[in-house]
């Protein structure tokens, strides 16, 4: 057989082997995507010290902030938070979330898998409440195999870098969840407060005040008590003994800058609005302030 015969099935060969070693490689799934989520800040190294632990353990996670500016302590504001932030998102994320007033004391640390398959590492405080509603409650472990912690000692106060990132960087790089904790059926979860209709009132509660001061409340689009609002008509808002009034709209720039307006915002919940303006300093609430609605 000629020898240029030869090289030329040879070369075919090795040009195959390579076609084929690229197509796997593009073909590889990327490791999941690390989403960080804390009352943290920006102003200290904490978040800094989360991100080190991680990518010491496992270099090749995939960090994503998602928010560190929830209001100190705030369970029941950060889960309603954490929620919104991670709805999204697809299946095998995983997310550090930390708002843990309680870090600590006897509550324990834990490791949830929801329906919808993402990942969720955190205290069982509650903050996994409206995750938990949303995406439903598949599988939960309590972190207790301290090998899969930071090495080195277990600070009392900063669970979040020694138990929370090195979990979830762990997790990223293929470990099996029941490796690194013990099963449990049940997670803590607040009490959510639906809203009431009586006496031709309703009954809402302010869930979230966002940066551009609208009201968000928990009320949905879709509930039998929201088609009570009709567009355009004239709402009355009692907040206390305050009263103030504005129509139900499509979008913010249905009324003239600075006029009071209900609408529902992109997660379908009602908001109380102000077009250019605070509706959150005009009607002075916060998140659990109770609001009354009279259509």
């Amino acid at each position: 057989m000629p020898i240029s015969r030869v090289m030329s099935r040879l070369g075919l060969l090795v040009i195959a082997m390579s076609l084929f070693s690229s197509t796997t490689t593009a073909q590889a799934s990327p490791p999941p995507v690390i989403g960080l989520f804390t009352d943290y800040g920006w102003d200290d190294p904490y978040v800094s010290q989360l991100k080190g632990v991680i990518l010491t353990i496992n270099p090749n996670a995939r960090l994503l902030d998602l928010m560190h500016t929830v209001a100190p302590f705030d369970i029941a504001e950060g889960s309603y938070l954490l929620e919104q932030s991670a709805e999204e998102f697809p299946a095998g994320t995983i997310f550090v979330a930390v708002v843990d007033p309680q870090v600590g004391t006897d509550r324990d640390p834990v490791l949830l898998q929801t329906s919808k398959g993402k990942y969720f590492v955190g205290p069982d405080n509650g903050l996994f409440t409206h995750v938990v509603d949303n995406e439903g409650f598949s599988r939960a472990w309590k972190l207790d195999k301290p090998e899969y912690f930071r090495p080195g000692s277990t600070s009392h106060t900063f669970h979040g870098r020694d138990i929370f990132a090195p979990v979830a960087a762990h997790l990223a790089d293929g470990v099996d969840p029941d490796r690194m904790g013990t099963p449990i059926h049940t997670l803590l979860l607040l009490p959510v407060k639906e809203p009431t209709f009586a006496g031709g009132t309703m009954a809402v509660e302010v869930l979230h005040i966002d940066r551009y001061g609208n009201v968000i409340l928990n009320l949905s689009k879709g509930s039998e008590m929201a088609a009570k609002l009709k567009d355009g008509n004239l709402v009355k808002i009692s907040v206390g003994k305050q009263n103030y009034s504005g129509p139900l709209v499509k979008t913010y720039g249905d009324l003239e800058k600075g006029q009071l307006m209900l609408l529902y915002g992109g997660n379908d919940l009602l908001e109380i609005a102000m077009n250019q303006g605070s509706a959150a300093k005009e009607l002075k609430v916060e998140p659990g302030t109770v609001i009354l609605l009279k259509p």
